[in-house]
């Protein structure tokens, strides 16, 4: 072959090479860089313990996107419309530990922050709830020590040492109520989650008026993740536990009512004697990890999570799939006719695994031979709808991207589940939020490490 013709064929190849089209996002996916660098992670997190994640995200008293993230004593609000960034407000901080940020109908703001206690003081309030106008001016800052949802038979060594530890800050609000839901260590050196809910007109701390068990409780341990959700007249709360209880435990606490319940919907296979031995580290790995729950506005709540699909030993060898029930919280959820989902897995679990659990309702929404799912997220659209958001890493843990479907009231899916960014992360721990027909949520790009903050935005 002659130098001319080589010449030509080798124009060619890099014209080619110029014209095969680059990846490209999903269709309606759009990543707004917000000009503000800071890590979105989710401190604490490890293994399948929930972590606090840098960056709250929240909807504004206008329904947009809004987040926050701590800056040395400040924490840093941030509004948007659409994504786009239109609004920034410093707050000053109490204590030392970011929890998380949300937003009430009148534009107020409430911080949730903490501090550690290095004594022995039971009594010292280590967890804050600040309220600020919507301007970002101080109105009031109350404290609390881990007493808000524990019954009176629980002793002092069950209050809140260190918050934030162990698990994630989860908070909602529901007309003139706050509820947060949080890990902590308690003064007896265990783990658990602990619920603060307030009257945020009063900024005093409420609770259901039930005498059951001697009060009002909302203690799971350990807890390694909590998600809360407004419900009827209070809240809705789901935890993930390793021993008391060992599963996904769903409770309710209706204010108004002053009624509170707690019901397992979703068990975890351990070794048999594995409590009696006091085998920590086997207990720990419960195969599953916490998602996300919405109120679907008919009554009816649905939970995405990920977990192995065994009760029994082959729990051991299997992958986590992502997985969705739909139930009534009024409903016995150990009976088949409280979930709208069909689906039954059974086998023994328990703390010390001899107990027989029956399931139902579990809706199996993936079935990969390889490779892993991370960070399950879900939200509702309004209209009965759950949109689900996962991460998906191959066999060596290369990064696959941000895969995204969607199910109907009833659990069917309407939505086949594909990737929507190769590019983007999720925001792990934490709910996205849907505005305007698109779900939103912030993070930083796979493999960036100037952590440039983008607001993803997703009509799906």
């Amino acid at each position: 072959m002659n130098r001319k013709v080589l010449s030509g064929l080798l124009a060619v190849l890099i014209v080619l090479a110029m014209i095969v089209p680059k990846y490209a996002e999903a269709s309606g996916f759009k990543s707004i860089d917000t000009g503000i660098k800071t890590q979105v992670t989710a401190v604490g997190q490890y293994s399948n313990w929930d972590g606090v994640p840098s960056v709250s995200q929240f909807k504004d008293e206008k329904g947009q996107p809004a987040f926050a993230y701590k800056a040395g004593k400040k924490i840093k609000v941030v509004k948007t419309k659409d994504g786009k960034v239109k609004k920034k407000m410093n707050l000053k901080m109490k204590g030392s530990i970011f929890g998380a940020v949300t937003c009430d109908g009148s534009g107020n703001v409430y911080a949730v922050t903490g501090k550690k206690n290095s004594g022995d003081d039971t009594k010292a309030k280590t967890v804050f709830i600040t309220k600020y106008n919507k301007n970002g001016k101080l109105i009031k800052s109350i404290g609390d020590n881990g007493r808000s949802s524990l019954a009176d038979y629980y002793d002092q060594s069950y209050n809140t040492k260190e918050p934030f530890s162990g698990g994630t800050c989860d908070v909602a609000i529901n007309g003139n109520y706050m509820a947060v839901d949080y890990g902590r260590k308690m003064y007896s050196g265990h783990q658990s989650n602990s619920v603060w809910m307030i009257n945020t007109k009063t900024m005093k701390t409420v609770r259901p008026n039930s005498d059951e068990y001697y009060g009002y409780s909302n203690y799971e341990s350990h807890s390694f993740g909590q998600r809360t959700v407004a419900y009827e007249g209070g809240f809705a709360f789901m935890s993930e536990g390793d021993c008391y209880d060992r599963a996904f435990t769903f409770s309710t606490a209706d204010i108004k009512k002053g009624k509170a319940s707690e019901q397992s919907v979703f068990d975890f296979w351990v070794k048999k004697g594995t409590f009696d031995a006091y085998d920590m580290g086997t207990l720990n790995n419960n195969f599953a990890h916490i998602g996300d729950i919405n109120d679907l506005g008919n009554g009816n709540i649905s939970f995405v999570a990920s977990s192995v699909k065994a009760m029994n030993s082959k729990a051991q060898k299997q992958k986590e799939q992502i997985f969705v029930q739909i139930f009534d919280p009024s409903k016995d959820l150990t009976k088949k006719s409280a979930y709208v989902t069909t689906g039954k897995r059974t086998g023994t679990a328990g703390n010390n695994g001899d107990e027989k659990k029956t399931n139902y309702g579990v809706k199996w929404l993936t079935g990969y031979s390889s490779g892993t799912v991370e960070n399950p997220q879900a939200v509702t659209d309004g209209k009965g709808n759950t949109i689900i958001l996962y991460e998906r890493y191959g066999n060596n843990y290369s990064y696959m991207g941000v895969y995204a479907m969607k199910v109907n009231s009833k659990g069917a899916v309407i939505k086949k589940a594909k990737c929507i960014s190769k590019k983007a992360k999720l925001n792990s721990c934490e709910t996205p939020i849907y505005s305007g027909g698109n779900v939103y949520w912030c993070s930083n790009k796979h493999g960036d490490n100037k952590f440039k903050l983008y607001v993803h935005k997703c009509k799906i």
